[in-house]
């Protein structure tokens, strides 16, 4: 972020909710939303100090396939973590 450059997605949409801005989607990567300091400040903090957030679909899939270890059988793990994905496991 130092050197002006667009920070990675997730930076954006964190510092958005964070400011309590309503962005549309093709706002996020303009140059518009990081021109203002104090945005930029926000998104260098986020991005140095603060992990990545994992994807929910990630978790309810290792999840799935965790309880469903000794199984080959892909269709009920896929089932499995869409049950899990829609019960709101990882929120």
């Amino acid at each position: 972020m130092t050197d002006k450059q667009t920070p990675p997605d997730w930076v954006l949409i964190e510092a958005a909710k964070r400011s309590g801005w309503v962005y549309p989607r093709e706002a996020l990567s303009s140059s518009h939303f990081t021109s203002n300091r104090v945005v930029r400040a926000l998104c260098d903090m986020i991005e140095r100090y603060e992990a990545r957030p994992v994807d929910r679909k990630l978790l309810c899939a290792r999840e799935a396939v965790r309880t469903h270890a000794g199984l080959v059988d892909l269709e009920s793990v896929s089932v499995r973590a869409i049950e899990l994905f829609e019960e709101g496991f990882g929120k």
